[in-house]
């Protein structure tokens, strides 16, 4: 009985102050009868249940009439505060009320909407509970709601399993002195006051289900809403208290709806207020769009506009600025030359003064060389042709045909006798090697012998007899042996000494080979060169061209005589062309007023070329700020566009999307739960006229030894 004053306590104190408010009963008016009704089961230590006792009061009775209609499901029905009776019909129930609220009581076996199951495990193993009770170790008690309601219903087109949304509650109590390090999941509560721990858990179950969120929804709220907890201690001496279950389905009533039964959220203005805020960002989205379209125009117009700009600058202003300057720079340099050209005009009319002179110099030297041509006469040429035939006569005798063939097959005999030798000797060359072949023979019958030989000996040391004439002998021959080879090898190493010299010296390089090639080819060029003075048509040819000469000597004396005539005519102007010189000096004077004239102008166009310049510089600085700007609003239109895009398509199309795929749905489905909430007024039958709410408290036993 202690156990249970104590837990009702505790479950005042924490139960109560958080579920008197929703718990609270209406005020009722004369004309209304509502049936507040309290299911008590008694349950096993693993949650089945033992027996229901259901205790319903018909709050306003009294004042709604001599007597009252009633439903109810019960047996065994008595009167627990009054006197007032009733007629029954079945189901059926009429109380007389004698003007006081109806408090009356029964059984049933009914299943209830909720169930819960307690199960226990003692070091990792399942275990009846009262198995053990005194025993200790490490202990588990899982506790777990089960929702046995549920209709099928269609909410938005799709089939839906809502339950009524019951809220459950237990307590439990662990001693200290049987439990300790006492943990639990979440979705409890732990109280400790020193002597005991009291444990609560709240659990909404089935709900979670019937709300069929979505995973991202279910990552954020669906581990609140749980039907299943556990606990982890250690025990000592195990037993356990009663535990109290607290269900109800009024709980959840009203957040969809104020105290005026009006809805908080109202559905259909959401959609309404959706399809509008749907609209606005397509609206602003076009006009993103569009926006951005105009200010790449812009932008295109600007950059186009600063490439004018640009192009005017660079290929206009400042190549004329450049012209300018560079006339400018010029000027002196156009100055000292119109300088030079005066100085250089007066150098020309003295110059062509002197070559006046010099032209009458020229007409005497023409008359001399007229006179020099007329004295080459015909005989002077008839005897340089007759000195060269008998220069030619003369070669030839010198000559003979006979004695240059001679003399070239000599020398070209010497030669090839030289090469006939140089090969020669690689034959002899090739007869060394048949000396050294000797010379191994020798000595491998020398050593064949030297072993004999010292065989012999040893014999003779060993006391063998008659041994003395073999081995002087064979002493006589092995040292023969000895002076053959070193003859041999002395008369090898001469001959390839001398043959080594005769080779280099008649090959093509040496002496003997290289001067007797070189006396042939003197020879034979010699002997060529010969034969080729002797040949008179080359005399002849030179005899031809002398007289040649001698038949062109008229028509030259006739070409001098033109020229002299030439010169003649040009003295003849030799006036006129100094009075033209005279002419040139003076304009050369007026030129050079002239040229101070421009040089000052030019002065005061590379000043004004310098402004013009530096005006073109701002144009151009100008022209690239308005293309940065564009740029930059451009670029600016893009962000906010794509921005705007991806803020549409992460926040609101995914809000949107979250609305109608998720929300919309939760919250239709949430309305049809709390209907289904509002419509469960009574566990035991009630009359359709009634008002009703209906809470369940489960007490499980305790378990303990037995008295």
């Amino acid at each position: 009985m202690k156990g249970k004053q104590l837990m009702k306590r505790a479950l005042s104190g924490v139960l109560v102050a958080g579920l008197s408010l929703a718990l609270a009963a209406p005020m009722t008016s004369l004309a209304e009868v509502k049936k507040q009704e309290s299911v008590y089961v008694i349950a096993n230590a693993d949650g089945s249940t033992k027996s229901i006792t259901v205790s319903d009061q018909l709050q306003g009775a009294g004042t709604a009439g001599s007597t009252v209609k009633d439903v109810s499901e019960l047996t065994d029905i008595k009167n627990v505060k009054g006197d007032e009776t009733f007629d029954q019909s079945g189901q059926n129930l009429t109380w007389n009320t004698a003007g006081e609220d109806i408090y009356y009581q029964g059984k049933t076996d009914k299943e209830l909407p909720v169930s819960m199951e307690i199960k226990y495990e003692l070091d990792g193993k399942e275990v009846d509970p009262a198995s053990i009770v005194g025993k200790s170790g490490k202990l588990k008690i899982k506790l777990s709601y089960k929702n046995n309601t549920g209709v099928n219903k269609q909410i938005n087109g799709k089939a839906a399993n809502i339950i009524t949304p019951f809220v459950m509650a237990t307590g439990f109590i662990l001693a200290g002195e049987n439990f300790k390090n006492v943990e639990i999941s979440d979705g409890g509560k732990v109280i400790d006051d020193g002597s005991k721990n009291i444990v609560i858990f709240i659990g909404l179950p089935g709900l979670k289900e019937s709300l069929n969120l979505s995973k991202k929804l279910d990552e954020k709220i669906g581990d609140k809403l749980r039907s299943e907890f556990s606990i982890t201690c250690d025990t000592e001496n195990f037993e356990m208290k009663n535990t109290f279950t607290f269900a109800s389905a009024n709980l959840l009533n009203g957040i969809l709806e104020n105290d005026n039964g009006k809805k908080n959220i109202d559905i259909d203005k959401i959609d309404e207020k959706v399809d509008e805020l749907t609209d606005g960002v397509d609206k602003l989205e076009d006009g993103n769009k569009e926006l951005v379209k105009g200010i790449k125009k812009l932008d295109k117009g600007a950059a186009t506009l600063v490439k004018g700009i640009k192009t005017y600058v660079n290929d206009g202003v400042k190549k004329l600025t450049a012209g300018i300057k560079e006339l400018g720079a010029n000027a002196p340099k156009l100055k000292k030359g119109v300088g030079d050209y005066i100085t250089g005009a007066d150098t020309l009319a003295d110059g062509t003064k002197a070559y006046v002179k010099g032209a009458g110099e020229l007409t005497k030297g023409i008359t001399t060389l007229s006179s020099g041509l007329s004295a080459l006469s015909g005989d002077a040429v008839n005897q340089l042709i007759s000195g060269i035939t008998a220069f030619s006569s003369g070669i030839a005798a010198a000559t003979n045909t006979d004695d240059l063939d001679k003399l070239g097959k000599g020398a070209t005999s010497v030669s090839d006798g030289i090469g006939t030798v140089n090969k020669g000797l690689g034959t002899l060359k090739d007869s060394f090697s048949k000396n050294d072949e000797a010379i191994t023979g020798l000595e491998t019958a020398l050593a064949a012998n030297e072993q004999v030989l010292e065989g012999l000996k040893a014999a003779k040391a060993a006391g063998a007899q008659g041994l003395d004439t073999a081995i002087a002998t064979l002493e006589k021959t092995t040292a023969g042996e000895k002076t053959a080879i070193e003859g041999l090898k002395t008369i090898t190493k001469i001959q390839k000494a001398g043959v080594e010299k005769i080779e280099a010296a008649t090959s093509s390089s040496g002496d003997l080979g290289g001067g007797a090639k070189q006396l042939s080819e003197g020879v034979n060029k010699l002997t060529t060169g010969l034969a080729a003075m002797s040949k008179t048509e080359e005399i002849k040819k030179l005899a031809l061209g002398v007289q040649a000469i001698a038949t062109k000597i008229p028509a030259l004396l006739a070409g001098v005589k033109l020229l002299k005539a030439g010169a003649d005519k040009l003295s003849a102007n030799d006036k006129k062309l100094i009075a033209g010189c005279n002419a040139l000096k003076k304009a050369g004077k007026v030129m050079k007023t002239s040229i101070n004239t421009l040089s000052d102008g030019m002065s005061k166009l590379d000043a004004g070329a310098g402004e013009l310049n530096k005006a073109s510089d701002e144009l151009v600085k100008g022209a690239g700020t308005l293309g940065d700007g564009t740029g930059a609003l451009f670029s600016g239109a893009k962000k906010l566009r794509d921005g705007f895009t991806e803020f549409r398509e992460k926040a609101i199309d995914k809000l949107i999307n979250l609305y109608n795929d998720d929300i919309k749905d939760l919250v239709d489905r949430v309305q049809e739960i709390m209907d289904a909430g509002k419509e469960y007024k009574s566990f035991s039958g009630i009359d359709n006229s009634m008002g009703g709410e209906v809470k369940f408290i489960i007490e499980t036993e305790a378990v303990k030894a037995e008295e």
